[in-house]
């Protein structure tokens, strides 16, 4: 394994962790190639001070966040009051959607959870432009570019974040260390678990960006153990045209099994 360059760490301790070992990963490829893809995988464990990377330098460049914008829009949305609490229903208009579990009303974790689009649509609308931009700086969230319109700008308009970015991000969220109160955090934490184990708990998020000139998929979050974050993860990948929502997860949990993570 090869170490990567000063730069690189200098940066990935610029997100706020300690200076810590930085392992390139090129032996993850084989998981990306196995469909036919390419993409990056970024892991922090935090307990060995150590990140290990798959391709820095897509590891470093800035994408649409699509759906793991969600994230974030909670965050801000449970903050300021347009998300009341984890019980307030959002109540769908009766319009067919393009998700058939859409097609019905939602909370936090069930918007979470089929990634309701419209429904934090609704958040952002609430959230409005000056809030949602001053949190957006205040989480240090990417580029901070809203250009694209308050309810499209994560899916289609001007919003870009790394994966190196998401990592940061998401640590500090695991810890509860977002400039932010803690019953945010908890709320929003909660609605990311995708399962629990007898010994660890993983939470995470998809996003996707279909089509256009840049297409992507991401899968971010963390392992969660004794209370603690083990590791941070996000991964993003170029899609081919028969790349399927399985395909990202078999991806990302291969690598997280082969890691030790899982």
């Amino acid at each position: 394994m090869d170490r990567l360059s000063t730069s690189l760490l200098a940066l990935f301790t610029g997100l706020g962790a300690s200076p810590a070992e930085t392992v390139a990963m090129p032996q993850w490829q084989r998981h990306f190639d196995a469909k036919g893809v390419k993409g990056t995988f970024v892991l922090f464990e935090p307990m060995a001070e150590r990140y290990r990377v798959l391709d820095t330098a897509r590891a470093e460049r800035r994408y649409l966040p699509a759906s793991t914008f969600k994230i974030a829009n909670a965050l801000v949305g449970l903050e300021v009051g347009s998300i009341a609490d984890e019980n307030e229903v959002f109540r769908w208009d009766g319009k067919a959607k393009p998700v058939a579990a859409w097609e019905g009303d939602h909370t936090l974790d069930s918007g979470m959870r089929e990634s309701v689009v419209w429904m934090f649509q609704e958040v952002a609308r609430r959230t409005g432009k000056a809030r949602m931009r001053e949190w957006l700086e205040r989480l240090e969230y990417g580029n901070h570019d809203m250009s694209g319109g308050i309810d499209l700008f994560w899916l289609q308009g001007g919003l870009r974040i790394s994966a190196m970015e998401q990592v940061g991000f998401l640590h500090r969220l695991a810890e509860g260390r977002l400039p932010m109160t803690q019953r945010a955090q908890r709320l929003v934490r909660g609605a990311l678990v995708v399962e629990k184990g007898r010994t660890h708990t993983l939470y995470a998020k998809t996003g996707t960006v279909p089509g256009g000139r840049e297409p992507v998929m991401w899968w971010v979050g963390w392992v969660e153990r004794q209370g603690r974050p083990q590791a941070c993860f996000a991964m993003n990948l170029a899609p081919g045209p028969k790349t399927t929502f399985a395909d990202r997860l078999e991806i990302g949990r291969g690598i997280l099994r082969e890691a030790g993570v899982l």
